[in-house]
């Protein structure tokens, strides 16, 4: 099965709607104040938090991804379906390079900090699509 960029998109809005409840997400997120950021090809979706909360997601524009507390990715849709199809494992998600065509941006700090979350947010993406 191959995904294209907007089943992706929704995915993660879905995910984004409703992993407030998710104890092991709210728990990766505690004392967050910042973005994450998803190139899914074309699209940018902006994951905003605050004190830890998830306040809003959203299709945007990189607002300033380089600050401290923001960081994300840019990958291609083929990256995205390796990466939630095939669930890799934690060390190619540590990796320098990922998986793929998959691009690191933003804070260098806050995604070591903030890692948890997104390979949480990744896993209940791709249960999504399951």
């Amino acid at each position: 099965m191959n995904l294209d960029a907007e089943v992706v998109t929704r995915a993660f809005n879905r995910v984004g709607a409703k992993c407030r409840e998710d104890a092991q997400f709210a728990q990766s997120t505690k004392f967050w104040d910042g973005t994450l950021r998803l190139g899914i090809g074309p699209t940018v979706l902006i994951f905003r938090f605050d004190a830890g909360e998830l306040q809003s997601v959203h299709e945007g524009d990189d607002d300033g991804c380089d600050a401290p507390g923001n960081f994300g990715f840019s990958a291609s849709i083929e990256a995205w379906n390796q990466l939630l199809l095939q669930m890799p494992n934690d060390e190619q998600l540590a990796g320098p390079g990922w998986t793929g065509d998959v691009v690191r941006t933003g804070d260098r700090d806050t995604y070591w900090r903030y890692y948890p979350a997104l390979r949480r947010l990744i896993e209940l993406a791709s249960e999504e699509l399951k």
